[in-house]
């Protein structure tokens, strides 16, 4: 069932306890929308807390401000379960043996499956931060004056980590109008500032050797408009993980290139031959479909998949899709 924002805000109200899943590999959409919706509820005097399958980057640490402790307290007998920026039951890593029978989703992408009893979608917004934002006014009654820094902050992550800092082509109007509104308060030009840097600008050292790695075996197909890279266990055996996020991006961001591909071997040595897939592109190529055909989805611009098979293997198959579509 298709809920709009009224018939969200209801169900919210109706209920007292909460357990908000992320997606596996949690990124600032997920973890924002996340950590926002769970502080309004607290604002509410709902329990409510945030679940992920895997530990999220210490630079994320500051979302946690958003929440009451002392309402992180769930009875999960009695309570809802809601995913957030989570497409696919499969994209909860390990929670979805837990967490089969999901009450609310709340979710952005095209390629939703509709596996919740009720769906709150919005395939427009840039970020699920946005309508996690719409939903947040629709619970407050629009009077979002009395929503504080912290729960602003998540939802500013989660806006401006799925816009690339407002740099991608996902990025709409609504986006910088809300990014206009979450700074509308005090202290916020400070925090936005410093979340720019966290999210945009800093990097480890471990960062910069892993792009040292991913630089140095870049492969360029079709008349150099697609370009490749991989990164195995090997490669990655000395790299903290949160060093790894959006390494998607390297590829595309190659002059020319219009479809930036990632293969990543899987960090398990049970999962022998298996390679998560990105796929990033630029102006007139659909990663979604791309995706798609190998049994993964996503966005227009940003999507993935999951394969099994020798890195050549892979890397043809996938190959094969970018071809068809340039």
């Amino acid at each position: 069932m298709n809920l709009n924002l009224s018939q969200a805000a209801e169900f919210f109200r109706q209920n007292d306890n909460f357990t908000l899943l992320c997606h596996a590999n949690p990124d600032g959409d997920t973890l924002g929308s996340g950590y926002a919706l769970c502080g309004a509820l607290h604002m509410l005097g709902k329990r409510a807390k945030v679940l992920c399958a895997d530990k999220a980057s210490t630079r994320f640490d500051y979302l946690k401000e958003a929440l009451v402790p002392a309402l992180t307290d769930v009875d999960e007998s009695s309570g809802k379960i809601i995913t957030v920026d989570v497409a696919d039951l499969e994209l909860l890593g390990d929670l979805k043996e837990q967490y089969t029978d999901i009450d609310l989703c709340v979710d952005h992408h095209v390629s939703n499956k509709f596996f919740a009893k009720a769906t709150l979608l919005d395939t427009a917004a840039a970020a699920c931060a946005e309508l996690v934002w719409d939903l947040i006014k629709e619970l407050m009654g629009g009077e979002v004056a009395q929503v504080g820094a912290e729960i602003r902050t998540a939802v500013y992550t989660g806006v401006s980590t799925d816009t690339g800092c407002f740099r991608f082509s996902n990025t709409t109007a609504k986006s910088h109008a809300i990014a206009a509104e979450l700074m509308d308060f005090e202290n916020m030009v400070k925090r936005v500032a410093q979340i720019n840097y966290i999210m945009f600008e800093m990097k480890t050292l471990g960062r910069i050797e892993l792009e040292q790695k991913a630089y140095s075996g870049i492969e360029y197909h079709f008349d150099n408009k697609c370009a490749v890279i991989v990164l195995t266990r090997d490669m990655l055996a000395d790299i903290d993980t949160a060093d790894t996020a959006n390494v998607s991006v390297l590829p595309k961001q190659v002059e020319g290139v219009q479809v930036g591909i990632l293969l990543k071997e899987r960090d398990s040595s049970e999962d022998a031959n298996k390679w998560k897939i990105s796929v990033r592109t630029n102006m007139n190529i659909d990663a979604q479909e791309i995706c798609s055909v190998l049994g993964g989805g996503g966005h227009v611009r940003a999507a993935g998949c999951k394969l099994k098979g020798s890195v050549e293997e892979v890397k043809t198959r996938v190959l094969a899709e970018v071809e068809k579509q340039l």
